[in-house]
């Protein structure tokens, strides 16, 4: 065996790493928690560490320290990556998942916002405009409901049917925000709810209501 292959295999030379004052506190909590020295734990984090994590630094609010650290081939930013992860998974609620996985739940992710933004786009092609004015004809509300003609609903159709535009309308929360289009929702369903209360017990309405298919 040659010089340069025995070489190979001696062991990394100790060194101090910087790091924030708190940071060293809390992997020497971690490390004696664990019941390991600080070395075991670098050696571990290093496999579980994510790519492309951000390196704490060597400062935090609590001013400047070191770690000393022995037998690592590392630089000094991927021994902090990998403790800051070790920090981090030391939360009972932490979990790891195989990146595989992260991959595959970005791309649902991506695919969602693509379908929201497809149907958001479908929505104000099909969705109907503001009227103009306010609503004040029960035939102008029943249409902005979706109803054939004012005899074809009760108050709970109305109030279900609000209930189910009014989320797509929103102006803050709604997939087509529409600021006048949820206002007229509003005087629409007061207008339907009033009239169904007004002469629903008219023979009228029943006779007009036993002739129309709801």
């Amino acid at each position: 065996m040659t010089a340069p292959e025995e070489s190979s295999f001696l062991p990394a030379p100790g060194r101090s790493v910087p790091c924030g004052a708190h940071f060293r506190a809390a992997v020497l909590e971690l490390a004696a928690l664990r019941g390991v020295g600080v070395q075991a734990l670098v050696t571990a984090a290093l496999l579980l560490a994510p790519e492309g994590a951000a390196d704490p630094g060597m400062r935090d609010s609590g001013g400047e320290a070191v770690l000393e650290v022995e037998g690592v081939q590392s630089c000094d930013a991927a021994i902090r990556r990998a403790l800051a992860a070790a920090l981090a998974l030391a939360d009972p609620g932490a979990r790891i998942l195989p990146a595989e996985d992260v991959r595959r739940l970005e791309a649902a992710v991506e695919t969602l916002g693509y379908r929201n933004k497809t149907l958001a786009h479908a929505l104000q092609r099909l969705s109907f405009q503001p009227l103009d004015g306010q609503i004040t004809e029960v035939r102008d509300a029943a249409q902005l409901f979706g109803f054939v003609n004012e005899w074809c609903f009760d108050e709970d159709q109305v109030r279900r049917r609000f209930r189910e535009l009014a989320p797509v309308y929103h102006p803050d929360t709604g997939i087509v925000a529409c600021r006048e289009r949820m206002g007229q929702l509003i005087d629409a369903r007061n207008l339907l709810v009033h009239h169904v209360r007004s002469v629903y017990s008219s023979g009228d309405w029943l006779a007009k209501r036993g002739r129309t298919p709801i």
